[in-house]
């Protein structure tokens, strides 16, 4: 009986009933796109630092991440180079020779971190080759190209084809110094790294470091599929022993983190929004229990308790909910669904995005466990906005009640 009650109330008046409804859709709706907004942003620097950064292992030797030194190099990396290539789920592997030094150009001077590659492996893997805005991909034959970042390049003051001077030591701990061409200038999602990281190739650097074209100071892996990075982990820990495996998120600590936090942003910034809503349904529920004064007095005096009275309130408030909860589930999943197939595209804060290596262009994503957080965050929420109409109720006494218009 109670049942039928509370879904008659709700339609008694309908307008206000269709702004209930309204405010929770629009707040689900604003959580879910919000969240989505926010993953897309996080997931396309991870992707980026991934795919085109860190790849999803990467082997040196065990002195190399502490010291940063050209001496410590993986022997034999060519065989194992080839033994990793032949693997089913790799999709890309690559060696590289790392040493860090000082480029010099006819103004100014400035530390760099120069990677020796080898050009068509590297192609599935940093990508170069698709970020550069001027000049060919090691298309000259020449050994003594080097390709830098754009923003490297204009804090030097150099050009497509200005000639700069490397300086760094070998492995005897000899300086060296060589001389290069620009051969390329590039320009990736992450300008920070334009701004420190240049590449050569490896045998030309491998020369002037007097390292043996079958060392190296890292080897790169990136997998077909992510989901068999824990199995091919140990797979590898198991063909080099000796040597330091680590995936990307061992790497870069702080894009764990990232995923790791998310959850936590998920119940903040649902919260915030649901707060807003909370108000919205208090005042609601508020004025129509205050307009039915004289209609509770009389349940009341014809013998419907408390207790009743408490539990009709709550029953309108959870039916609101149950319908404007599912529209706007499927409100946001629709946004999320458009919008992460075409993008968002920011380009106005392009510059200050790619600074700290995200993307212009945002594609929205959310996993289905974030629906189902945010939809039992705003049943909860709604029904806790209820309780205070519902106590006013209770407030109410019949006799007096009755007696007003």
């Amino acid at each position: 009986m109670l049942v039928q009650i509370a879904w008659r109330n709700i339609w008694r008046n309908k307008t206000r009933s269709f702004v209930v409804i309204g405010s929770i859709v629009i707040g689900l709706w604003a959580s879910i796109f919000i969240l989505a907004f926010a993953w897309g942003l996080y997931k396309n620097n991870i992707d980026e630092s991934v795919n085109r950064q860190l790849s999803h292992i990467q082997i040196h030797h065990p002195e190399f991440t502490h010291q940063q030194e050209s001496k410590f190099v993986i022997e034999h990396s060519d065989s194992i180079l080839s033994l990793l290539q032949k693997d089913d789920r790799v999709q890309a592997a690559s060696a590289r020779t790392i040493t860090k030094g000082m480029i010099t150009s006819p103004t100014t001077a400035t530390g760099v971190t120069v990677y020796g590659i080898s050009p068509a492996a590297e192609e599935k893997q940093i990508g170069l080759n698709e970020n550069l805005i001027e000049g060919d991909y090691f298309e000259s034959g020449k050994s003594n190209e080097i390709f830098i970042g754009e923003k490297l390049a204009k804090k030097l003051k150099i050009k497509l084809r200005s000639k700069v001077v490397v300086t760094f030591t070998d492995i005897e701990s000899n300086m060296v110094s060589a001389a290069f061409r620009v051969g390329g200038i590039y320009r990736s999602r992450n300008l920070s790294l334009d701004e420190v990281n240049v590449y050569v190739q490896k045998q030309s650097l491998d020369n002037l470091l007097g390292l043996k074209p079958s060392e190296s100071n890292e080897l790169a892996i990136l997998l077909k599929n992510e989901s068999a990075l824990d199995s091919f982990n140990s797979d590898v820990q198991l063909m080099v022993p000796h040597k330091k495996v680590e995936d990307w998120m061992d790497l870069s600590p702080e894009l764990e983190l990232v995923i790791e936090s998310f959850h936590l942003y998920t119940y903040i910034i649902t919260g915030i929004i649901l707060l807003a809503l909370t108000f919205g349904i208090v005042n609601t529920m508020l004025m129509s229990v205050l307009e039915r004064i004289r209609e509770l007095g009389m349940l009341m005096a014809i013998g419907l308790n408390k207790k009743k009275i408490f539990t009709m309130i709550m029953l309108e408030t959870l039916f609101l909910t149950l319908i404007g909860c599912p529209v706007g589930l499927l409100v946001g999943w629709l946004s999320v669904l458009v919008l992460g197939s075409i993008g968002i595209n920011i380009a106005i804060f392009s510059e200050g995005l790619a600074s700290y290596g995200f993307s212009s262009i945002i594609y929205p994503a959310l996993d289905s466990q974030n629906y189902w957080t945010v939809a039992i965050m705003c049943l909860i929420t709604a029904l806790l906005s209820a309780i205070y109409p519902a106590f006013r109720a209770l407030q109410l006494n019949p006799a007096e009640s009755i007696r007003k218009i």
